[in-house]
């Protein structure tokens, strides 16, 4: 395997204020998880960490600080030294909640964009054995006993995740939403029969799937899934939902560009690996591969699409 340009790496370290911090140049970056261990972004964070050190030259140790949709961590990380010692690997949750609830940071204006590397897909799931058999059975029995049904997913009471508020919204339904921190606690909830159904990443679910616990009622993409080509999108049920959460990398506002733009190169250079691809297929994620600039533009826009979206499923005030 090839790393980016031995030259980038040279101007980077020259910008890398190590000496100045007193460690040692190959003490391993700190990387962030705003969620708990176990769950997609945390299993991804793990696998690109040991690519991206191929192409950085440099180690990772990931931490996880999860809670709050991820607001905990990237509070966190808000609050770190610029100097690339640092970093964190987010979702686009940690944005979406900053338009509906305060969080201890700016989105826009408290970070430095690295590069966007994947996006998660989401999808309904229940336990094999439920009598909940597609999006329109659960449709129609959450349309006869409004919060009769109760599904698991990431999010907090103010900041409940999108997708389901919108098939709610458009659905005339109603369901008891109860928050979870990660992946596997949603999990352990619907097949201890706690709750219903489980809406999250299809990373999530994919080894209970795959086990023959779980089934998938659909998908909320535009296209079905490659690894369940079986498996109906919500559209094709009749529901006009699309939830899918782009992921990437960020540091504290005020890194300095040189440092930056070793980081983004190896991310970028991640990207491309064909191991990176790998790592998709297995967990679930679908490609999504922006520089600094590609990614940052789309969290603007986010801020500029977004809000009407959540006023109309009831999310923000009209």
């Amino acid at each position: 395997m090839t790393a980016f340009p031995r030259r980038a790496l040279l101007a980077g370290a020259a910008a890398w204020p190590i000496a100045a911090r007193g460690q040692p140049a190959d003490r391993p970056v700190r990387l962030v998880c705003p969620w708990t261990p176990g769950g997609t972004i945390d299993l991804y964070l793990r696998g690109a960490a040991q690519i991206a050190s191929r192409h950085l030259e440099r180690s990772f140790v990931v931490e996880n600080r999860g809670g709050a949709s991820g607001s905990v961590g990237t509070a966190y990380l808000r609050n770190q030294r610029p100097d690339g010692g640092v970093i964190g690997g987010v979702t686009e949750a940690v944005f979406r909640i900053a338009m509906v609830q305060p969080v201890a940071y700016d989105p826009l204006a408290d970070f430095t964009y690295l590069a966007g590397t994947n996006a998660l897909v989401w999808g309904w799931s229940v336990r094999a054995d439920s009598p909940i058999r597609s999006l329109a059975d659960l449709v129609g029995r959450a349309r006869a006993k409004p919060e009769g049904l109760s599904y698991a997913a990431g999010g907090t009471a103010a900041n409940p995740p999108v997708g389901m508020k919108v098939l709610e919204h458009r659905s005339g339904t109603r369901l008891l939403f109860v928050p979870f921190a990660g992946g596997a606690e949603m999990i352990n909830a619907a097949m201890a029969g706690t709750v219903d159904l489980v809406f999250d990443s299809l990373g999530a679910v994919a080894g209970m799937v795959e086990g023959g616990q779980m089934r998938v009622l659909a998908v909320a993409a535009e296209e079905r899934f490659p690894r369940w080509p079986e498996v109906p999108t919500a559209r094709e049920q009749g529901f006009d939902v699309l939830h899918a959460l782009p992921t990437g990398f960020i540091a504290p506002r005020g890194l300095p560009p040189g440092i930056a733009a070793v980081y983004e190169r190896a991310f970028l250079a991640m990207a491309d690996d064909p191991e990176h691809a790998q790592l998709l297929a297995r967990l679930n994620l679908a490609p999504w591969r922006r520089d600094a600039r590609g990614y940052r533009a789309h969290v603007e826009e986010l801020f500029r699409t977004m809000p009407p979206l959540l006023r109309e499923i009831g999310m923000l005030p009209g």
